[in-house]
């Protein structure tokens, strides 16, 4: 696994970066071999706006022969051109879809592409009235109107010495590059042999090589995924790299947790309603399935879906038509669904709880996503990283965990898996202060198996409803690290329904779904 961030916030790489955008007016970034975008320092951030930035970074919809377009289509043409270089390609003049040009610098470590360097959002100077009437007939409506005058959307023209001075300072960029890629690999291999990163997912595991083998596989179908396992596994991470490696991928991803949102809200949320459809229904809304039109749409915690929504669901996945809240117009969408649960569906099919009918319907493709205590050797590899970017979101030196403080993480069952596992070592490093060693006695009484007297909370100060919310956050958290949590035992435990117990799990902000 190779940190990007590491090569593009490099002081001499974002030197030659800044002499580009200051001097040429050119946009300068990483790009992965699956087209993962990073820019070189502050490669984007001037103040002299350029078009290229606007395609960059615009919410409008650019065309391309009548079909939509972005950097980001652009950069997965990139990677598979940089997978093809071999050790003697030093730059390739790439055009982009809607007309700005650009070199890109195949990055190698021993012989093999890596990554590589993009320095784009010019056009040559000779013929430069035919490129850049093409690329502004394809600026959107909106946009047009926005910027105003046309003479005044800045496009930088670079003539032959311009464009063999870009081209050189790139390959100061590459060179220092490689060197730096070369080291960070070199270092990453020494210590996990046979590193895997699929999306935001990590794994060495035999577990998690079949996972994204599975992914690969069933990503260019459009059939019906339903992804399985507890909680903290990071199922919606599964959800993304499917979708980001679908013919689907430069459409709409759109999530919603179905136990987080009202049973008498889901509906209009899910397919939209028309004005005066409710009380509260002052104007019309689209819903989350037209929102993803043409996309993905992941439909999590499907488990504690409302069983008279069940129903519609079931028509949209056999028909793709549905009909909005209080409308009798059927619209039709073409959205690919995929579902996640951490509960036993089977079981509750018996229980009549699910219909049977939708159960079979959702679950044409099976994904188990499998726990952390599973693929127990992949715990030092996520600590590093999880250790690495702690240490640097919060501005400390680089921390090393002991061996025995690993032995004994990898020992551990981890019930919350990958997300308490990050938890804990966010603690960790903020525990361990300005020391660069973590050692086994700074892990959670629970980890260590040792017993801990837990603190009074401290409401001094704090009025009756502050101190309750207070309290109520801290006995939620205390019963969900206690469970490893696991939401159903939580509720169980703390006598609330799981539904009330998701809704105040958002309202604290206690969960993040963790790279896996």
């Amino acid at each position: 696994m190779m940190d990007f961030n590491e090569l593009a916030l490099n002081p001499a790489v974002t030197r030659l970066a800044a002499i580009l955008r200051e001097g040429y007016g050119l946009r300068s970034g990483l790009v992965g071999l699956d087209g993962a975008v990073t820019a070189l320092g502050d490669s984007y951030a001037s103040a002299d706006k350029m078009l290229f930035d606007h395609f960059v970074f615009g919410t409008q919809e650019w065309q391309d022969g009548g079909l939509p377009t972005s950097l980001g289509k652009n950069a997965r043409q990139w990677g598979a051109k940089i997978a093809e270089s071999s050790a003697a390609t030093r730059c390739l003049a790439v055009t982009m879809d809607v007309g700005f040009s650009g070199f890109l610098f195949p990055i190698m470590v021993k012989d093999q592409a890596v990554l590589g360097l993009f320095i784009a959002g010019f056009v040559p100077s000779e013929g430069a009235a035919a490129a850049l009437d093409a690329i502004r007939r394809r600026v959107p409506a909106e946009l047009t109107a926005r910027l105003g005058d046309k003479d005044n959307m800045r496009i930088a023209q670079l003539d032959t010495e311009q464009r063999r001075f870009a081209q050189t300072l790139g390959f100061g960029i590459a060179e220092e590059l490689a060197l730096l890629a070369e080291r960070v690999s070199s270092a990453t291999e020494t210590r996990f042999e046979g590193v895997v990163r699929f999306g935001d997912m990590l794994g060495t595991s035999a577990r998690m090589r079949n996972l994204f083998s599975v992914i690969a596989k069933i990503s260019r179908s459009n059939s019906s995924v339903l992804i399985e396992g507890e909680n903290g596994t990071g199922k919606e991470l599964v959800a993304r790299a499917i979708h980001q490696n679908s013919r689907r991928r430069d459409a709409p991803f759109v999530a919603v947790n179905c136990a987080a949102i009202p049973g008498e809200l889901i509906a209009s949320e899910l397919f939209g309603h028309t004005r005066g459809a409710f009380s509260g229904a002052h104007r019309e809304r689209t819903g989350l399935f037209e929102a993803a039109h043409g996309g993905t749409l992941l439909l999590d915690e499907i488990g504690d879906m409302d069983p008279t929504l069940q129903v519609k669901l079931l028509r949209v996945l056999q028909e793709g038509t549905f009909l909005r809240v209080g409308d009798s117009q059927v619209r039709k969408v073409d959205v690919r669904v995929l579902c996640a649960t951490n509960r036993d569906l089977k079981t509750m099919v018996a229980e009549n709880t699910f219909r049977e009918d939708l159960y079979y319907r959702v679950k044409v493709i099976a994904i188990p996503v499998p726990a952390l205590r599973e693929r127990a050797t992949d715990i030092p590899l996520l600590s590093s990283f999880f250790v690495n970017r702690a240490a640097r979101e919060q501005g400390r030196s680089k921390k090393t965990f002991s061996e025995s403080c690993l032995d004994r993480m990898m020992q551990y069952r981890w019930p919350g898996n990958v997300r308490e596992l990050e938890n804990e070592i966010e603690r960790l490093v903020i525990m361990s202060g300005d020391s660069e060693l973590i050692d086994v006695d700074l892990l959670s009484p629970r980890i260590t198996g040792k017993r801990d007297e837990a603190p009074m909370p401290v409401i001094s100060g704090l009025n009756l409803p502050q101190a309750v919310e207070h309290l109520e956050r801290r006995m939620i958290l205390d019963s969900l690290q206690k469970t490893g949590w696991n939401k159903t035992q939580t509720a169980k435990d703390l006598g609330v329904s799981r539904r009330n117990l998701i809704r105040k799990v958002a309202h604290y902000g206690l969960e993040d779904e963790p790279i896996i």
